[in-house]
């Protein structure tokens, strides 16, 4: 008989692509075994492979078979956000749970700067109107900004955050953050970063970067009184979760001019609706939550999770566990 641990692998299969579960395949430790469980996978089936599970990891998917996986040591998520899942439960259950390690930190803070950059030079419009057959040329050069010299406001300095911190210093520019919890004096002088409340951010900043998770304190966060605090040549991006911001009233502001433009690849609702009025937009770029998602991406996650489960079964603690 084996004496292999078992690890779970629930996931959406839409959202993991062959070459990932074949990566998974053979990045399995010696001494593990690994179960996959796609969301298709029979109710019946995919309980009794929990119930068998020492260890479990899961992405794109949400959990309620927590009657079954009473003996796993570890519930290892392989994105950063957890705002899909019942942490309380898995509390009362004594179950571990931990992130990615940020494991898609690099790849989030890329996207977030290539937003700035195209919303700024209005990427999305030149697009579109070449491939219509419109040579805009210079009409809309006063229009259009550099980064340099720009105050960016990062909201939510965790690894992200620092990261776009280290990105956007290349241009010369001034970072403020907002953040619950201050960063070590080292963390600041290095970024050449300075922590100020969240009003003052959004009064002087000329571009503003949300990374925060998606929970009670942060759901709504950026609303309508702090959105009016924008400057009215202030952008916005969103690589975060789209409940942060009130969707509505940021799209007044951008329709208004009281916002010049906005970057998202997270939304209130997703899939976003085809007839979702910030569509109509000439001001924003969009992408379809695509920030965290690269193969590079997809290297660290796994190595991480697969280094998680061997921490504790070594007899180490798991690292990036959530507090419930």
């Amino acid at each position: 008989m084996s004496n292999s641990k078992n690890i779970v692998f629930l996931y959406s299969g839409s959202h993991v692509p062959d070459i990932i579960v074949e990566s998974a395949k053979s990045k399995v430790p010696d001494g593990f075994s690994l179960i996959f469980c796609e969301n298709k996978t029979a109710d019946a089936e995919r309980r009794a492979a929990l119930a068998k599970a020492d260890y479990v990891m899961a992405y794109a998917v949400g959990f309620e078979d927590f009657d079954v996986v009473g003996q796993a040591r570890l519930f290892q998520l392989l994105s950063a956000g957890y705002d899909r899942f019942d942490l309380a439960a898995f509390a009362e259950l004594g179950l571990p749970v931990a992130t990615n390690g940020g494991a898609n930190a690099p790849t989030v803070a890329e996207h977030a700067l290539l937003l700035i950059l195209a919303v700024y030079k209005k990427l999305g419009m030149h697009d579109r109107t070449m491939r219509a057959g419109e040579w805009v040329g210079m009409r809309e050069a006063l229009s259009m900004r550099e980064l340099r010299g720009k105050q960016v406001g990062i909201v939510g300095f965790g690894k992200i955050g620092r990261l776009l911190a280290e990105m956007v210093g290349g241009f010369r520019t001034k970072v403020v953050y907002y953040d619950v919890q201050a960063a070590p004096a080292e963390v600041e002088r290095a970024l050449n970063a300075r922590r100020v409340e969240l009003d003052e951010l959004m009064e002087t900043s000329d571009v503003i970067s949300l990374h925060t998770p998606l929970n009670d304190a942060t759901r709504g966060l950026i609303g309508a009184q702090t959105l009016a605090r924008m400057k009215s040549t202030a952008i916005i991006i969103n690589t975060g979760r789209g409940p942060v911001v009130d969707e509505a009233a940021l799209y007044e502001g951008l329709r208004d001019g009281a916002i010049a433009g906005a970057g998202l690849d997270v939304f209130e609702s997703e899939p976003l609706a085809a007839d979702s009025p910030l569509l109509t937009l000439d001001n924003i770029v969009v992408t379809p939550h695509i920030a965290g998602t690269t193969l590079d991406t997809w290297t660290r996650r796994l190595d991480f999770a697969f280094g998680n489960f061997q921490r504790v079964d070594g007899g180490a603690g798991a690292e990036f566990l959530i507090q419930a």
